[in-house]
Formats: C-alpha cells, structure tokens, sequence
C-alpha cells in the first residue's frame, strides 16, 4: 500500500493552483487590493506583488492632500532624505541645521548643529545604521557627523573642503556603505572612502571626474541602485553623463583654490584620465544638437534618478521639461536625421494606416492630460500618432516640434505608407530649421511610389530655398559677449560625444523650471509608475509614466517646490521649498459627498500647464519679475512671503 497523494490528488491540486493564478492574473489586472490581499493566505508571490505595485495607485494619487507641516527650520529647506526603512526624515536648510522627524508622529526628534556656514543643499545617511549624516553646503564644505557627537557639539568626523565651489549634491550606493560621492560647482567630482583618512591637499585629494575641461558646473548625481559601477551626472548644459566607474580611476586634482570663473583656473584642466569609453551622453535630440558646440546658460539638469530596477533614468532639465531616458536601450538622435533606404515602402503595400475614432479623443503622450476618458491608444493606432504630433507641431511649446518629427518618424517605420506621415516630418524639420534633414527627407519623399504629384511637394521646395538663402544673422559682438562666447566653447572631443547622445523615451510636460538649480524629479513606487516633480509655481505634478498624463496637482507651496521625495514603502511623499516647513502628502480619506474638492487641489490644470510653458520661453528678466510679483488664481496668497535664497 502506497503512502502520500494519489495520481488523482495531485491533477486536483494542479487544478486548484490552476484556478488560482487564474484569479489572481484577473485581481491583478482589475487592481482588486482587496482580493490580493485576501489572497496572500494562499500565495506568498502576491504579498510581493502587493509590495511593489500597491504603493501608489491612481485612486490614492488623485486623493493626494496635505497630511502634516513640519515646521522647525528658520529658512529655505533644500534638501530631504529618507531613512533606508522608512522611519525617520532629514532636512537640510538654509539656517544650516539638519533636522530629524519622525513622519508618522508628526515630531521633530533632534536639530542637529553642523560646522556649515552656507546653505545646506544636501544631506544623506551614512553606513547601515544610520547614525551618521554627510551634508554638503554653499560654503564649498563636506562633512560627516556622528548624530550623537553633533548634539553635543562634537567635532566632525571628516570636514573636506576640496573644492573651491558650492557643493550642490552627494550621492551614496547601498552596496558599497563605506563609498559616498560629492558633485560641485568647481565642476569636481570627488571619491570618498570611509576606509581611509582623508586629507585637503592636492596630493590627497581624489577627484573621480573633472568637467572643468569644458567649463562645467556639476549640479547633481545619482547611482544606479542595481547597478552601482554606473553613475549618472548632471550639469550646467542640457546633458546627462553616464558613466562607468569600473573604467575611471581617482586621480589627484591640479586645481588651485580661489575664483572658480578665472580662465586661467581652467585652461590648466584636463579631462578625466580613464577610458575614453567610459561616458554615455544622453540628451534630448533637439538639445543635443543645439547645444553640441557650446553651453547655454538657460539650461541645466538640476537632477538625475533611477527607478528601483535602474533601467530607467529621469532628468529634471532647468529651462525644458522632464525627460526619461531607458540606458538599456540605444535611441540615437542621428534616426531622425536622414532617411534610410529600409525605410521605402513597397509598392502597393497593403498596411494601411487605418483610423480609430476613439483616439482622437483620448489623453496624449507628453501634453496635458486632464481628460477623464480612458487612454485607449495603442502601438496599433496610427491616428493617435498623428493626431499628438499635428497637436505639438501647431501648438509649438519648447519641444514640441522635435516631438512632432519624432512621432511622424515613428508612424513612418510602423506605417510607411502614410502620406501624412511624411508630410508632418518634413514641416516639423523645417519648423526647426534643420535644412539638411529637411532636405534628405524631401529628396526621399519624392521617389516614393505613394507620391503622386503632392501639391504639398512644391510647397515645401519654396520654403527649403528661403530656408537655405538664409544667410547666418551674426552682429559685432562687444566685450563681454566675445568673453562669453569664449567662455562657453567647447572642445571637438565634447562636440563629438554631445551629437551621439542617446536620446529619450518619453516627457513629461506641465511644470516649469527655471528660478532654481536644485528642483527634483523622481519616481514614485517600487513599479515606477509614476513621475513627481515640483515647480517654480508652487505645485507639485504627478505623472503617469506610460502615458506621461498629468493624475494630479496640489498647491505645495507659495512660491517655489525644490525638494520632492516619496517614502520608500508607504503612499506617502515629502516635499520642501522656499517655505521654512516640511509638507507630508498622503491621500485623504474617501469623501462621502461626491462634490468634495481638495483644499490644495489645482482645479484648472490645462491652464497652469500652459501659464508654465508660457514662462520658460520668456526672457530669463521677465520671467524673474513675474515670479516675484504673479499669483495664479487657484493659489492662496499668503500675507508675507519669507525672504529667502532660491538656490
């Protein structure tokens, strides 16, 4: 006689599993919380599930309001760092202290005193346990303190002032507790180990990457959180530099102290010693080119994140929008540039672009998204291609029409027979006063077998020749735009790595971001689901990542957002900014009366969007004066606006 299951039994529990992951697909699909979390009695893969994909969910993001003020800082917080576990947040301020909250009781725990003697911009923990804080300020300083020594007005345990700049940004790699990495103005990025001690001397000093070469100001940096060799770096120019550090060796820096604008300061640098490998450059496709020979003053990645898997990357680019780019993918910027020959449709091809009604209605990838009917476009729906492309090239917002010409590209490759297509991708080349590629394309157009004597052809050949007659509009310069002009050149090396950026996946358009060098971007949620951001109207955006749709936006402060940073486990987020306080946002409970309006709600969000569009193309001057004197309607007007340093 035989022991344990029967044949029989088994069929019957394959068939009870069977049943089970069938219902748990249709609860995940359906997002039924309640029934997942049910479900975690019979398997343990939907409490993971619920985990990562629980955290942050529509109905929670558009329930989004104001839970708690922290207040205890007596000027501007700039910067915000949660614990590993959740338990504990520090803020950085203005009045150079860092303080320590318990969130979820609403209570300051300890202000900790620091050497500082100028605005402090970053703060992180460091080691495992918590009990050590680094901070990095406007007085060109980085220090680590022992929690405890500090409260008792302790020495700290490191204090570096390597660079001769503000220090805008530290970073730090769970993997590698004993590392951590600072990012200045001086354009200096400087390896520390805790391992060792650390000396300010130029023989001690290690400098891990050098953008002096080419006049660049560090403004941020991130690590790759699976990946940590790979660290993302953000400067004074539309541009985020991706390296590897497994192929950069520290080197001792030959920079002197004192004024970092000095030509004769940086005429002495040179490039990072290493591979020349080492860096990726990754760039929206019409910036890059743009700015390929030179720096703009207007632009700058104010900061660069990872999402939990490190496959995607966010940019927060001051003066545009942000940007995501996904470094597991090459998207180079030249595909837009010139036709290729696989690209001819054959002749009679039978893929037709055919037209779904229910698209030209629905939310639009990289507009604005305040529509509550369903996305329903798909990669199968060549309408809502066009019909977002025509919308940005008419609407003609900063990189509207680069996405335009992207769009119609991307109709062309999917449906090569859609005359359209070809049409907008020749207007949007135009528009930005590509000739060449305009040309190229034109050229193409006209061989292929689709073209029957298009009237637009003609068109396009009279405005091409206006295009090229064109001559360069140059004016003597004076002085002090020859010094500029000078000062912002950039050597063919960099010229040659800024046109073979790897360009971006997708944007996220609505905020503005132009008063400040230190406003986030981040995601939100183990999944990355969703994008968070402030802005220099007080609001904060939140974002859906695959349709880029703007969820929601609150009122997060009366002037200016900087700092946004989302709990690492629950639906919580804490922002700062010119305000002395710390907010909480957490969803409100369900409303009984369906007519509820959230106090902190922006109600008017197509026009917020485009009051922020309107401001980035201003003039930097005028912008400037808005921002201290325009209130928009739906914000409250407080009696007296705290004095404070921006940035």
């Amino acid at each position: 006689m035989g022991f344990g299951p029967s044949r029989g039994s088994f069929a019957i529990l394959n068939s009870d599993s069977d049943n089970m992951e069938s219902k748990l697909k249709k609860w995940r699909t359906r997002r039924d919380f309640l029934k997942l979390l049910q479900s975690r009695e019979y398997k343990a893969e939907t409490s993971r599930y619920l985990n990562h994909h629980s955290q942050f969910t529509d109905s929670l993001i558009k329930r989004f309001g104001l839970e708690h003020e922290l207040e205890g800082h007596q000027g501007c917080v700039n910067c915000l760092e949660w614990t590993p576990n959740g338990q504990h947040l520090a803020s950085g301020s203005d009045d150079t202290n860092v303080i320590l909250w318990d969130p979820f009781r609403h209570k300051k725990l300890e202000v900790i005193p620091t050497h500082h003697i100028g605005n402090i911009f970053s703060v992180k923990f460091i080691g495992t346990s918590c009990n050590e804080i680094a901070t990095a300020s406007g007085d060109c300083r980085v220090m680590i303190q022992s929690i405890q020594t500090a409260l008792a007005k302790g020495l700290p345990i490191l204090e570096c002032n390597c660079h001769i700049n503000r220090v805008k940004r530290l970073a730090t790699s769970p993997s590698e507790p004993t590392l951590f990495w600072s990012a200045a103005e001086d354009g200096l990025v400087i390896q520390y180990d805790l391992r060792e001690p650390h000396e300010c001397s130029p023989s001690q000093t290690k400098v891990l990457i050098d953008l002096c070469y080419n006049f660049g100001e560090v403004k941020c940096i991130a690590i790759n959180p699976t990946k940590p060799h790979y660290m993302a770096v953000g400067a004074n120019d539309c541009f985020v530099r991706l390296y590897d550090r497994r192929m950069l060796k520290p080197y001792v820096s030959r920079q002197k102290r004192g004024p970092l604008h000095l030509l004769s300061d940086r005429l002495d640098s040179k490039p990072s010693p290493g591979d020349s490998n080492c860096c990726q450059y990754y760039s929206p496709g019409h910036l890059a080119v743009e700015n390929s020979q030179s720096n703009s003053f207007k632009l700058a990645v104010t900061n660069v994140s990872f999402d939990a898997t490190g496959s995607e990357m966010l940019a927060n680019v001051g003066g545009e929008h942000i940007y995501l780019f996904d470094v597991n993918k090459s998207r180079y910027i030249e595909e837009i540039r010139a036709p290729a020959a696989s690209r001819r449709p054959p002749s009679g091809s039978k893929r037709r672009a055919g037209v779904c009604s229910k698209c030209w209605t629905a939310e639009k990838n990289g507009c604005v998204n305040t529509s509550k009917t369903k996305w329903l476009s798909d990669d199968n729906c060549v309408c809502f291609y066009l019909d977002r492309a025509f919308e940005c090239l008419q609407r003609k917002w900063l990189g509207d029409l680069y996405n335009a010409a992207r769009d119609f590209l991307h109709v062309i490759r999917t449906w090569p027979s859609t005359v359209l297509a070809y049409v907008g991708l020749i207007e949007s080349l135009l528009a930005l006063n590509w000739a060449k590629e305009a040309q190229q394309w034109l050229d193409y157009f006209e061989t292929l077998p689709i073209v029957c004597d298009n009237p637009t052809i003609n068109s396009f050949r009279f405005k091409l020749e206006k295009l090229l007659e064109q001559p360069a509009v140059e004016k003597e310069p004076n002085d002090a735009e020859e010094n500029e002009r000078f000062r912002r050149r950039v050597d063919e090396i960099e010229q040659k790595k800024r046109l073979e950026s790897l360009d971006f996946e997708t944007r996220f358009v609505g905020h503005c971001n132009i008063t400040t060098d230190i406003k986030e971007a981040n995601f939100l949620g183990a999944d990355g689901n969703y994008i968070c951001a402030g802005s220099d109207d007080g609001i904060i955006f939140v974002w859906e990542r695959k349709r880029c749709g703007i969820v929601t936006a609150v009122v997060g402060d009366v002037s200016i957002v900087n700092c946004i940073q989302p709990h690492p486990s629950a639906c919580l987020i804490a922002s700062s900014g010119i305000d002395t306080g710390v907010k909480l946002w957490s969803p409100l409970p369900e409303p009984d009366d369906e007519y509820f309006v959230n106090p902190r709600g922006v109600s008017n969000i197509p026009a917020v969007v485009e009051a922020n569009q309107h401001r980035m193309a201003m003039d930097p001057l005028e912008s400037m004066l808005i921002n201290m004197g325009y209130r928009l309607s739906d914000m409250p007007v407080p009696n007296e606006v705290p004095s404070c340093q921006t940035s």
